[in-house]
């Protein structure tokens, strides 16, 4: 077998991080206060860290088609974690926005979550935990995920 490139190593490696923390998110999802999809909180953490946006513009970052995305804006609203109103900008356009309930949900499953992986990250030795940060920041920078510090504020 050839030698790995650095960009294959690279690759493999976040391939099986990627299969431990969905393993992680799916136990975060249990701390929700009220019961919800994997699906249905990543649509809340897109209104929690960019704001209010029309279904389709959350389809587009979830990869997922209106149809699709309106059914789950339909679930979460009725729960009432979001809530749907005319665009200030365009009055055609409807605009969904996170609820104080909606945020509770983000709020919990991120403090399990990040419970769970500072307890995996105090594994690690200083140097490491200061690589993989960096190493993480970059990525998150070229994926577009902003940190929580630049989240809008309720």
């Amino acid at each position: 077998m050839p030698d790995e490139t650095d960009l294959d190593r690279a690759a493999a490696a976040l391939l099986t991080t990627s299969r431990a923390l969905i393993g992680v998110s799916l136990r975060s999802i249990a701390a929700a206060p009220v019961e919800v999809t994997l699906p249905q909180h990543r649509l809340l953490v897109r209104l929690a860290s960019r704001g209010p946006q029309t279904v389709s513009a959350l389809g587009g970052e979830l990869g997922m088609g209106q149809p699709a995305t309106t059914r789950l804006v339909d679930r979460l609203e009725r729960a009432g974690l979001v809530e749907r109103s005319r665009s200030t900008t365009d009055a055609r356009a409807v605009e969904v926005a996170l609820l104080p309930q909606g945020r509770e949900v983000v709020d919990a499953v991120t403090a399990a979550r990040r419970a769970e992986l500072a307890h995996l990250v105090d594994q690690l030795s200083p140097t490491e935990r200061r690589a993989l940060s960096r190493g993480l920041t970059a990525l998150n920078r070229v994926a577009g995920e902003p940190p929580d510090a630049a989240w809008p504020t309720a």
